[in-house]
């Protein structure tokens, strides 16, 4: 008879495939269209494309522990963490790169001058600099605690030392509650500013107000958890249950950006629709799409018609 462990690992095996397809796809084709379209191209969108390279190194990174549970093969820590340290490092680097893209758009807002004048090459260094410090020193510190214990799970949460993956959850629940506070912080400014921004910054918003919804939901409370398990006193094969379950809101985050933007971007939405517009079902879309606003159009030409002669 099949036991318990064995569904959940396959369960999660599972999780990771699904989540891989869709997340690649979005991302892939967000970069696509950044590199095609020149209209999609600004200091923001070049940091939402390092987000999704991260995010696509997260992907895959879980591909070989989706084998590794299939297969039922245990590793040793000082194995497992050598071989995944460049995912410990994206994974700590998008993190911070969500809080970076809230901080881009509080730049946008109160800072728009030097927003302007400063260079897209310097600009996205400086964003760049926090992220790549806190993700080199959550690494080092992974491989200098590491030990030969024998772990059922290779990813994060288990791969590090349990001292380190504490500094780790910690570290992670401060900056995103950093990221929630700033972003209610603009939330309200929004509010009470309304029509005076710019309207490409509303859009922004708009996008961003999602992402960091989806985020709150998944990677935030991925983090929440990975604390709350230790701090009510989760211990030994059960804290490894419980951590490993929670890549499920991990892959949530690792996937979402592109759909979001699709969802909430008119922009997009077009240029996706054009950049797949050779395939047919797509390219009956667009038809419709476009039979739809010339209508509109025509609509709103008759009702400009119809006021003059009255």
């Amino acid at each position: 008879m099949v036991s318990a462990e064995i569904i959940n690992q396959i369960c999660i095996a599972s999780e990771i495939v699904v989540f891989n397809i869709l997340g690649l796809f979005g991302h892939f084709n967000f970069l696509c269209l950044t590199y095609k379209k020149p209209a999609l191209r600004s200091k923001s969108s070049y940091l939402q494309c390092v987000l999704s390279v991260s995010h696509i190194i997260c992907l895959l990174f879980e591909i070989p522990n989706a084998a590794l549970l299939f297969t039922g093969i245990r590793l040793k820590r000082n194995v497992c963490f050598p071989a995944i340290s460049i995912y410990v490092f994206f994974i700590c680097f998008q993190a911070v790169m969500i809080l970076m893209l809230v901080i881009d758009l509080l730049i946008i807002v109160f800072f728009t001058t030097f927003y302007r004048k400063i260079g897209t090459i310097n600009y996205i260094s400086m964003m760049l600099v926090i992220p790549f410090i806190y993700s080199a020193f959550t690494v080092a510190l992974g491989f200098l605690k590491m030990n030969d214990e024998v772990i059922i799970f290779c990813n994060p949460p288990i791969g590090l030392h349990p001292d380190v993956g504490r500094f780790w959850s910690m570290s992670n629940v401060i900056f995103n509650t950093i990221t929630l506070f700033l972003f209610v912080f603009l939330m309200i400014v929004f509010h009470f500013k309304g029509k005076k921004q710019k309207s490409d910054t509303r859009k922004l918003m708009k996008s961003l107000k999602v992402s960091v919804i989806v985020f709150i939901f998944s990677w935030y409370m991925c983090m929440l958890a990975n604390d709350l398990f230790v701090a009510i006193g989760i211990t030994g094969p059960l804290l490894v249950f419980c951590k490993s379950n929670m890549v499920f809101f991990a892959l949530v985050c690792f996937a979402q950006p592109f759909y979001v933007m699709l969802w909430k971007s008119s922009e997009y939405r077009d240029a996706f629709i054009d950049m797949w517009s050779f395939l047919e079902c797509v390219k009956n879309l667009k038809s419709s799409k476009v039979l739809h606003k010339a209508s509109n159009v025509s609509s709103a030409a008759l009702s400009v018609k119809r006021s003059i002669k009255q």
